[in-house]
């Protein structure tokens, strides 16, 4: 099952962010920058909420606050990634005419939030996507329906999406000094992190993947009404 097994999910979980990438980011260079930026922030975000997880006790034995403190941390990142790119795009526009990133460019979000995504596939599933190669699959109590890697990869494919869809709506928000976008975004994240917690009970991934996934369509609605 091994090579058949990692083809699946690798095509499930990464195979979107690598389609989005050829056809919409690949041929222009400053969206390739924007997009290894912006995953690179992601994991400083990470890397920092990992280490206030270890210095803090509280955290490590509350999975639902710790989840919501790593959301946080996330969207500050998140926030500071949108000013660093706007400051450096007015000093490259006292240079250039070249624009670097435009909040008013759909390509310029979609790779960023892109970024993002594929950044959280690669942390959070890859030594998974790994293991997947050996012989056999691993079935768990939290989802004896599917196989644990299968119910994996469509969650972080569903999450590559949410990830585009609150970098669209955040954007927006960050750009007309709106609390409802910026807010919603970061509610939108926390509810889409928390609903993972039903992984944790017996069968939780026919809970959690749906309501994920509901999740990650409330807020590509949210996101197509912001760039028609």
């Amino acid at each position: 099952m091994g090579f058949t097994l990692f083809l699946g999910c690798f095509l499930i979980a990464l195979g979107p962010p690598i389609t989005i990438f050829l056809l919409a980011v690949a041929p222009n260079a400053n969206l390739v920058v924007l997009m290894v930026l912006s995953g690179f922030v992601w994991v400083l975000s990470i890397g920092s909420a990992s280490l206030v997880w270890q210095l803090l006790p509280p955290l490590q034995s509350n999975p639902g606050m710790a989840l919501v403190f790593a959301v946080l941390v996330q969207e500050a990142f998140r926030f500071g990634y949108y000013r660093i790119c706007t400051a450096a795009e007015r000093r490259v526009a006292a240079l250039t005419t070249q624009k670097l990133f435009c909040p008013n460019s759909f390509d310029s979000v979609l790779a960023s939030g892109l970024g993002f995504g594929t950044a959280t596939v690669l942390v959070m599933f890859g030594r998974g996507l790994e293991e997947t190669v050996s012989p056999g699959t691993v079935y768990v109590e939290s989802c004896s329906s599917m196989s644990y890697y299968f119910s994996s990869a469509l969650q972080y494919c569903a999450l590559v999406f949410l990830n585009i869809f609150l970098m669209v709506i955040a954007t927006e928000g960050y750009k007309r000094k709106s609390w409802v976008g910026a807010g919603g975004a970061c509610a939108l994240h926390v509810l889409g992190s928390l609903v993972t917690l039903f992984n944790g009970s017996r069968n939780g991934c026919t809970v959690s993947l749906p309501l994920l996934i509901l999740v990650t369509a409330a807020a590509g609605v949210w996101a197509g009404r912001l760039v028609r």
